[in-house]
């Protein structure tokens, strides 16, 4: 080799070593920049004609794990979800309150328990009964506030998805971007590593809003899709689209049904405009925005569904009758006469009968808008009836022949049902005798507070004219959001008396306990049956208890969902900051390699430079000669 090859050679030396210099001074920079990646430059021997002309620097590459990246970002995902449900259960949980505390759902049922007790005990007195009511009210006032605070939620969950999805889509614009500098800057030795760190911070925060994919594209560039495999980033980013709704109530409800969904939904919109909808097809199950709306769709709506059950609890433990049938013949056949005169739309009518040996149970539920037709089985807590909406719009002997029509279908058999007398429905078996009407017995809302009975109406429905509650299903649901429109009998505000005073032939007492033993008797021990769609008891055994027994145990409930998301929240913090720990280990600055790699440099530079140095000497010998 000359001297003037080995000069190039050693000058080649000099420039990679510089070139090394420099980059661990990046290094040592930014060993704090969140984000930043240790970057590393491997020499490479020069080669012309199959010999070493000198060296050359590579590439600029990052030190990272790509497999443990992927791990990580699931598992972030996965933790953001946990957080933000946590979240969202610390203030439902502090929404119902610690038991005991003074503004605690257990403390204000508690309150009109103790004021039922004091007027069972002193009826007679004003002040006693004025507590009664003054308590009743304020129970219902709390519900409503509750429910109040529920929907309040779910409204902030829509919103947080909205702003969540905002974030995605600049997310993805921004990869979309990186994507483009890169290929364009592929071929540069000076690499693109600092781009795909940036790049990756973008990802990683479109991770922590929903589970996505991440594979890798020409020249550098990355593809981004969903878990389920949706496209989201290719050459283009697509648009995520969310219809955010601005008022949210307790009917407002997802559904797959675009006419009924009351809640918005996230769309994904293709190139040539093509809409996929993300929620219909399960494509997002972490991250924030998978939180959020199972937030707003599922743990709301069941907290929203424990207070309307309570209230609804409260209002028909208090007021429903049941009435007994009458032990009826005609010729051959033999059955039941019902009093139905009490009856309004949401009451039931139950039927049991036994054919060929096997018992069988109908809860007939009257309606009066046709279109609630047909009603499902689980219209009722009772998991062994078989549930028939009778339409009593048209009078009570239409709504007979409609129940005859069914209970013959049912059957098999031609049973009989009319109305013989004026608000009396009678039930026969068949001619046969194949079929044993064994009991007719009907539940009912009368809506006097005076002569129908101990029982009183203390709550009711402030929706419109809509004032009596039995649970009607006529244009949807009223137990739906009841909880926010439950309200104090008006009359029992405006005259407590009727608290004692049930009857005014003969005259009650105004000593007279019965009534007041007989509502505090359905409050705190009768049972009453709850629907397990509140997420208490399930369809198969539903729960059969009283009414502070119920509002203790969905207190119960929020409590130990609680204390769950904390035990999760605790555990995932675990998953992810161990791989944190593995991923930093790789990708992370460590200085005093830095200053290592640069004591091991500057002998290197050292090293070339004598090399120089003494070719230098040799060329000015060579001159001198």
């Amino acid at each position: 080799m000359s001297l003037q090859g080995a000069l190039n050679v050693a000058l080649s030396g000099l420039r990679v070593t510089n070139a090394s210099v420099n980059l661990a001074a990046r290094n040592i920079a930014n060993a704090q920049t969140p984000g930043y990646s240790r970057k590393v430059q491997l020499p490479q021997a020069q080669i012309s004609n199959g010999v070493a002309t000198g060296v050359r620097m590579g590439e600029i590459q990052r030190q990272v794990d790509l497999f443990l990246q992927r791990q990580l970002r699931t598992e972030i995902g996965i933790g953001a979800q946990i957080d933000v449900r946590a979240q969202f259960l610390a203030r439902i949980d502090l929404m119902f309150g610690k038991p005991g505390e003074a503004n605690a759902l257990d403390t204000i049922l508690n309150d009109f328990d103790n004021a039922l007790q004091d007027l069972a005990t002193s009826p007679e007195e004003f002040g006693t009964r004025d507590v009664a009511v003054n308590r009743a009210v304020a129970l219902a006032d709390h519900l409503n506030r509750m429910s109040d605070d529920v929907q309040q939620l779910r409204q902030e969950a829509e919103a947080g998805i909205a702003a969540a999805v905002g974030e995605a889509n600049v997310a993805l614009q921004e990869v979309a971007r990186l994507n483009q500098e890169i290929q364009a800057r592929f071929d540069d030795r000076d690499g693109v590593a600092d781009l795909e760190d940036q790049r990756d911070g973008f990802v990683d925060r479109l991770a922590h809003l929903m589970d996505v994919r991440v594979s890798g594209g020409d020249r550098g560039a990355v593809r981004i899709f969903t878990a389920g495999g949706n496209l989201l980033l290719d050459t283009e980013a697509v648009v995520l689209q969310f219809d955010e709704k601005s008022s949210i109530d307790a009917h407002a409800l997802y559904s797959l049904d675009e006419t009924d969904r009351g809640v918005g939904t996230l769309k994904l919109t293709a190139g040539g405009g093509t809409e996929l909808d993300l929620f219909r097809h399960g494509a997002v199950n972490s991250g924030t925005i998978a939180a959020l709306k199972e937030l707003r769709d599922v743990t709301l709506v069941q907290a929203q569904a424990q207070l309307d059950e309570l209230a609804h609890g409260l209002a028909l433990a208090m007021s429903q009758v049941e009435v007994s049938g009458i032990a009826a013949t005609v010729g051959p056949q033999t059955g039941f006469d019902i009093d139905v005169a009490d009856l309004i739309s949401g009451n039931e009518i139950e039927i049991t009968v036994t054919q060929g040996g096997t018992p069988q149970t109908f809860t007939i539920v009257r309606v009066d808008d046709p279109a609630t037709l047909p009603l499902t089985n689980d219209v009722t807590a009772n998991p062994n009836d078989t549930v028939i909406g009778i339409d009593f719009s048209g009078g009570l002997a239409s709504a007979a022949a409609a129940l005859d029509t069914a209970l013959d279908a049912a059957l098999g058999v031609d049973i009989a049902v009319s109305s013989p007398v004026a608000n009396t429905l009678q039930v026969l078996n068949d001619v046969a005798a194949t079929v044993t009407i064994d009991a007719v017995t009907a539940r009912v809302t009368p809506s006097g507070v005076q002569d129908n009975g101990l029982q009183l109406a203390v709550f009711s429905d402030i929706n419109g004219t809509n004032l009596p509650y039995s649970g009607s299903l006529d244009g949807g649901a009223q137990k739906i959001g009841f909880a926010g429109r439950i309200a104090v009998n008006p009359s029992l505000v405006s005259d407590n008396s009727l608290l004692v005073l049930h009857s005014t032939t003969p005259a009650t007492g105004s000593g007279d306990p019965a009534r007041p033993l007989e509502l505090l008797a359905r409050f705190s021990e009768t049972p009453f049956t709850f629907s397990p769609s509140a997420g208490i008891g399930s369809v198969g055994s539903p729960l059969s208890t009283s009414i502070t027994d119920f509002s203790q145990r969905i207190i119960n409930f929020q409590g130990q969902q609680v204390e769950n998301s904390l035990r999760s929240q605790e555990a995932q913090g675990i998953v992810v900051e161990a791989l944190n720990d593995r991923f930093q280990s790789d990708v992370a600055v460590d200085i005093d390699e830095e200053l290592a790699q640069l004591t091991q440099l500057e002998n290197i530079y050292a090293a070339n430079a004598r090399v120089m140095t003494v070719i230098q000497e040799l060329i000015d010998i060579l001159v001198r000669i």
